[in-house]
């Protein structure tokens, strides 16, 4: 009777974390020891959307910031590039690049990774705590882990690569259309967004156009946030409820008088302090 080859052990990062790595056969070799079971999910909301990532070629998942779209994405991504038995090689990061004060991307220093650096530090930070940093540099000096602005994916084909599109809000549909025309064969697409944070001015979000284009084609899955799935600080949630359509700013109170009266309200403050005017009955929000 032949022998059965038994399956690799899977491992934790820290202890992947006790021996050095310098090359990107190394890192690979790390990767696919590394026990990506361990992944816990929060709430029923980032179950589906793992779910939905790991069985369709193309998801779209929105909701406001703090749900884990990032960490998940990457995570499965990663998972991905370190199974053996998957076609991804590579893994592809994707952002539209808002430009802020007449600053164009293409005048600002250095290479495309240093252009684009500040724009992708929430994807390295989820990386570096999935891999380890040591990891996580290897791949991307290798550019098995790699940006590429979506103004530079014209006339490109992605084939086997885990891409990732975040911050979709801020496309086009002429970008969006362009951008899922460059899957290859072996790919995997996520796109991510918050559509409530569009940057786009007087103009149609590419992500809310091709959500309602593409539902129901056969290999595209939709997945979806709501704020009670924010799993940052509480307080972020709470927030956002101020951001509402419904919650009125009372613009004819200053912000003065309104931390005066924050100040009343606490019981820190006395109303005859003068800090108050007599006639000045502001009650704060809850």
């Amino acid at each position: 009777m032949s022998k059965t080859k038994s399956s690799q052990k899977k491992v934790s990062l820290h202890e992947l974390n006790n021996h050095a790595i310098s090359n990107k056969r190394q890192a690979m070799k790390d990767l696919k020891k590394l026990n990506f079971d361990e992944l816990q999910y929060k709430n029923p909301a980032q179950k589906r959307f793992y779910k939905t990532i790991s069985t369709k070629d193309i998801t779209f998942g929105i909701g406001p910031a703090g749900c884990g779209k990032t960490y998940l994405s990457v995570h499965k991504a990663l998972r991905e590039l370190g199974d053996k038995d998957s076609s991804i090689d590579g893994i592809v990061i994707v952002k539209p690049l808002v430009e802020a004060a007449g600053e164009k991307i293409g005048f600002l220093p250095g290479d495309v990774e240093e252009k684009t650096l500040p724009f992708m530090m929430s994807f390295y930070y989820n990386m570096e705590q999935i891999i380890g940093k040591q990891r996580l540099q290897v791949l991307k000096d290798s550019n098995t882990i790699q940006v590429i602005p979506m103004a530079y994916m014209r006339g490109i084909t992605l084939a086997n690569k885990f891409v990732i599109l975040d911050e979709a809000q801020n496309a086009t549909p002429e970008q969006i259309k362009m951008f899922v025309t460059r899957l290859g064969e072996g790919s995997r697409y996520i796109i991510t967004g918050d559509l409530a944070q569009s940057d786009i001015k007087n103009g149609k979000s590419g992500l809310e156009d091709a959500i309602k284009r593409f539902a129901g084609v056969h290999g595209v899955g939709l997945a979806q946030f709501k704020e009670k799935d924010i799993v940052r600080h509480s307080l972020v949630r709470r927030l956002l409820k101020r951001y509402k359509d419904n919650f009125q700013i009372m613009d004819e109170i200053s912000a003065e008088k309104t931390i005066s009266m924050w100040i009343h309200e606490q019981g820190l403050d006395s109303i005859n302090d003068g800090s108050i005017n007599s006639d000045y009955h502001y009650k704060l929000k809850k």
